[in-house]
């Protein structure tokens, strides 16, 4: 959104003598290209597409665990030697000896895609973990609603050949039920599974209230006869509710249950989340958690069905427990639960003992990690004295410790069962140490490649006159990737890696007139650059327009030192006022984007305004106003929602939402009015623009009809159809590029005929540039028009490169050629 710009933005700023070149009669109040005119309708020569490849972003380079960023982790297996965790869009392996950290599967990107392939290409959404007998690592795609197998060694496994290193779909993607074909079954959001004693899968599936079993072999298991490769009810009825307790499984309500484990008698115990209860169906006829049960049959064994927390050191089906999110047995078949709404890890001892340094009776229930409080305490203190915040999982690596997803901290943390060194950390008995994770969300990567590094939803992209990369993040950061080393921004830098330029990572407001990098942002998003370089942040819900200047200097009547970071508009309250005064002391309502124009004024998308603003740099008459410097000005909207005015003052028109906004060589404002589904101008001079003749200070359509959908490729621009764009910038050519974010696509209005983005154009028409419209994560190295993109949300262009915040892929694409 935002920020991609021709002045001082794409490195093809327009000087006064090349602007004084556009003649009224230019369609684009941009640069011409040499080119052979063609005709509006005539057959074009395909040219080559151009070709697309990812610049920064996936899900992050190896490195030591503890200082990656992971983005939620949801669910932590062990092996013998690694631990798994799933993270964001990808499973992540922490190799125990050393403790590192490295990618397994997936690639940051929505999907699925990549079945039959190697892992590390494949999509993946992630939750539940589980490694088999043989080391396979099996995977709860929760957001595919699908069972993947990552394949430790080349074999057959689930009734499928299998390639070391590939992913294979084991379970789901089909609409059938008990007794089909795995493969051919239909899941809803498993969120866990398991491996029992016989190898079978043994499957949380959350959304139908059930669980399930893939066979591994023939036989029967869960008193039910079963084929390999087949899928089996084996607890739930499919309805939520919380009934059956001493009856059969099978007829029995749970409530999304969010995990499953297989203790050492063979009986399956499920956390049965929305009933807060940990639930067992016995495996065989006997006494197990001091009841007596019989096979098939299910029983509480914690939890009063109460959403709370009581019961510490008594009997642990008198205990209140809170949305449990996951379970596991120990070595010495403790129950160890991961009571995720009361901030806990609890065990239920299966016999009096002392364990996590407690002296424990048989069948009560006790807090082994965790206060109950959302914080971070810091590493090697008693477990039982820290924060741990909304734990979705435990598991038990080989050595016996303890292994927590600390969800919302974005952690994963060992308790230690016993003194001794793991994961190259010297540990005590009971204390609880962070193995993976900086407590960031996907956020990692500083002084690296920029292609090793993770990110989270880049909204905003732009380049500086250098070319110069600058990106924004969900994560509340804006990153720079510098094209040469050097000093930038008052950083030292190396050539292509990535760097944190302004905000922690941490959401609030703070750090004016300090160092960029140590200051809060909350929510920038459509982030520009000045003619001078300096970086133009929109704070969105800190309603301010922030800067930091690439130089020290006085800007809009402040002296700022380069790298600091500075408030140019905004005074931090949401609303619609201060027009003609000063722009600090105005309210602004979430601001989506900001660029500037040949002038150095600041033009800010307004966007819950409805509104299109300028921040005088000097005072002048600007856009038909008469402003004075420092102050701020509406220029287009009425701070209506709709869609009226065309061929009429700006100021009177309806915008809706507008996300992005853009100043071509001419100085007419480009503005993506994404609620409308079209691109508008405003014209800075009368004369003839994008095919129109067209009045200054007036508002018009260039793009879109209004009507939100996908059509008009190879046709005249008026005429197609957008779906919410959310960007648009200008190339040196004076083409309008656009992120047409709701049709997965970068589109392009041309403004002279010619060959551009490897395709031949006729000026006045649309084509796709980027994106074959699907959503989602594929065409690395091969045509961008073949290539799948998620939800663009900005665009950028610096020469003959354009490049394409990727935003529901974590990444930044470049198309060259």
């Amino acid at each position: 959104m935002g920020g991609t710009r021709v002045i001082g933005v794409t490195g093809l700023r327009r000087t006064a003598a090349a602007a004084a070149l556009v003649s009224a009669a230019a369609l684009a109040g941009g640069g011409v290209a040499a080119a052979s005119p063609i005709q509006h309708g005539q057959a074009h020569s395909q040219a080559v597409s151009g070709v697309i490849s990812t610049v920064a972003g996936g899900v992050g380079g190896p490195g030591p665990g503890p200082n990656v960023g992971l983005d939620t982790p949801c669910g932590v297996a062990a092996s013998a030697s690694n631990i798994y965790v799933s993270s964001g869009g990808s499973v992540r392996k922490v190799t125990q000896d050393i403790g590192r950290l490295s990618t397994l599967a997936g690639t940051g990107a929505s999907g699925p895609f990549g079945t039959g392939g190697p892992a590390s290409n494949a999509s993946v959404a992630p939750c539940g973990l589980a490694v088999d007998r043989v080391g396979n690592v099996v995977i709860a795609d929760t957001g595919n609603s699908l069972i993947r197998v990552v394949a430790h060694h080349s074999g057959t496994y689930y009734g499928q050949a299998m390639a070391a290193g590939d992913i294979y779909a084991v379970a789901g993607g089909g609409t059938g039920g008990n007794g089909f074909p795995a493969t051919s079954a239909a899941l809803a959001s498993p969120e866990a599974v398991a491996i029992d004693h016989h190898g079978n899968l043994v499957i949380a599936d959350t959304g139908f209230c059930e669980i399930q079993v893939v066979a591994h072999r023939y036989g029967t298991f869960y008193g039910q006869k079963m084929r390999p490769g087949y899928i089996y009810d084996v607890a739930g009825t499919g309805g939520n509710g919380d009934a059956g307790d001493g009856g059969p499984a099978t007829a029995a309500e749970l409530d999304r249950p969010g995990g499953v484990s297989v203790d050492s008698a063979g009986n399956l115990v499920i956390a049965d989340t929305e009933n807060n209860r940990i639930r067992v169906v016995a495996e065989s006829s006997g006494t197990f958690y001091g009841q007596a049960m019989t096979a098939g049959d299910i029983y509480s064994v914690a939890g009063t069905g109460d959403g709370a927390y009581s019961g510490d050191g008594g009997p642990a089906t008198q205990a209140a427990l809170q949305a449990p999110g996951g379970v596991s047995v120990d070595s010495a078949g403790n129950l160890v639960i991961a009571d995720t709404e009361n901030n806990r890890i609890r065990m239920v001892a299966e016999s009096s003992g002392t364990f996590y340094g407690q002296a424990m009776t048989a069948g009560d229930i006790y807090t082994v990690a965790g206060t109950g409080k959302n914080g971070f305490f810091g590493n090697g203190i008693p477990a039982t004295s820290t924060g741990v915040a909304l734990p979705d999982a435990v598991t038990f690596d080989h050595a016996g410790n303890l292994v927590i997803t600390n969800t919302k901290q974005n952690r994963i943390q060992v308790v230690a069962v016993s003194t001794g060194t793991f994961y190259r950390q010297a540990m005590t008995a009971g204390d609880i140490y962070t193995v993976a994770g900086t407590g960031k969300e996907g956020l990692s990567g500083d002084f690296a490649p920029a292609t090793s590094a993770e990110m989270l939803n880049p909204w905003g992209v732009a380049t500086d006159h250098a070319g110069d990369l600058l990106l924004s993040t969900y994560n509340d950061v804006v990153r720079m990737v510098p094209v040469a080393s050097g000093n930038l921004y008052g950083h030292k830098v190396k050539a292509g890696d990535i760097y944190d330029l302004a905000g922690t990572g941490k959401q609030g407001f703070s750090g004016d007139g300090r160092r960029a990098s140590k200051a809060e942002l909350n929510y920038p998003i459509g982030i520009g650059v000045d003619a001078a370089g300096n970086l133009l942040i929109p704070d969105r819900y800190n309603e301010r327009i922030r800067m930091v200047p690439v130089v020290s200097g006085t800007y809009f009547g402040q002296a700022m030192k380069a790298g600091d970071i500075y408030t140019v508009a905004g005074d931090g309250t949401e609303g619609y006022t201060g027009d003609g005064g000063p722009a600090t002391l105005a309210e602004l309502n979430t601001p989506r984007a900001v660029t500037a124009d040949a002038a150095g004024n600041l033009v800010i998308a307004d966007d819950e305004n409805n509104v299109v603003r300028v921040v005088a740099a000097a005072s002048g008459t600007f856009y038909g106003q008469a402003m004075t410097a420092g102050d701020i000005y509406t220029v287009a909207g009425n701070g209506v929602a709709g869609y009226t005015g065309n061929g009429g003052l700006a100021t009177l028109a309806e915008l809706d939402e507008p996300g992005g906004v853009s100043v071509d060589a001419a100085g007419n404002l480009v503005i993506a009015d994404g609620g409308n589904d079209v691109v508008r101008v405003v014209a800075a001079a009368s004369g003839t623009f994008y095919g129109q003749d067209m009045t200054i200070g007036d508002i018009y359509t260039v793009a879109g009809d209004g009507v939100r959908g996908y059509a008009g490729d190879g046709g005249l621009a008026t005429s197609a159809e957008l779906d919410n764009p959310q960007d648009v910038t200008v190339d040196g050519n004076g083409n309008l590029v656009i992120a047409d974010n709701g049709n997965s696509r970068v589109r392009v209005a041309a403004a002279v005929s010619g060959t551009f983005y490897g395709q031949d154009m006729t000026a006045g028409d649309v084509y796709t540039v980027a994106g074959n419209g699907t959503a989602g994560y594929g065409g690395d190295g091969g045509p961008a028009t073949a290539a799948e993109l998620a939800s663009p949300a900005s665009v950028a262009v610096s020469g003959t490169k354009l490049f394409i915040a990727d935003k529901l892929n974590n990444r930044i694409r470049e198309v060259t050629g």
